[in-house]
């Protein structure tokens, strides 16, 4: 049977459930995980309280570019989204975080005080700022539930190998 209305382009890639969550979700699993004892049961790297697989890139923003990050997040900018793989089984592939490796640590190196934003540090912020950077700041992440690690290492350079970086000489 020929399709009446026959598609040419691919169907979308499934990138898990979308979910429009602000700062507190990261703020809260990173709470989470350091009330829990910082458990890292296959030795993996961490930020955040999420695991980092293996295979992932090593860290590689200066402190210039989490400065940036938290300036735009305390502004309101959009900040891009995170990708979490939930199983809730305690497995290598539970609790891992797909996409956002930077952006998370520059939130956590700047939650412990590693640098001010706007000239002050976190420890200084007032606690209505506190409360209005953890309810108001939006930063929209995808929760994918998979045991296929090939979907996952996928998941991982299509999301990070599709642009070009700019330059700086590339300003407007």
């Amino acid at each position: 049977m020929t399709d009446k209305y026959p598609r040419l382009m691919p169907e979308k890639i499934n990138l898990g459930q979308q979910l429009s969550t602000t700062m507190a979700s990261p703020m809260t699993q990173l709470k989470h995980w350091i009330a829990d004892g910082k458990p890292n049961p296959h030795g993996l790297r961490t930020v955040m309280g999420f695991y980092l697989p293996a295979w992932q890139r090593p860290l590689v923003w200066t402190e210039a570019q989490k400065v940036s990050f938290m300036e735009s997040a305390w502004r309101g900018i959009p900040l891009g989204t995170y990708t979490v793989n939930m199983l809730h089984d305690r497995s290598e592939l539970d609790m891992i975080l797909i996409d956002g490796q930077q952006r998370m640590k520059a939130i956590e190196d700047y939650l412990s005080d590693a640098f001010p934003v706007f000239g002050y540090r976190w420890s200084e912020v007032t606690e209505i700022d506190r409360r209005m950077f953890d309810m108001s700041v939006g930063f929209a992440s995808y929760r994918c539930e998979t045991r296929d690690e090939d979907y996952l290492r996928g998941y991982y350079n299509l999301m990070n190998f599709g642009g070009t970086a700019h330059k700086e000489s590339e300003r407007a």
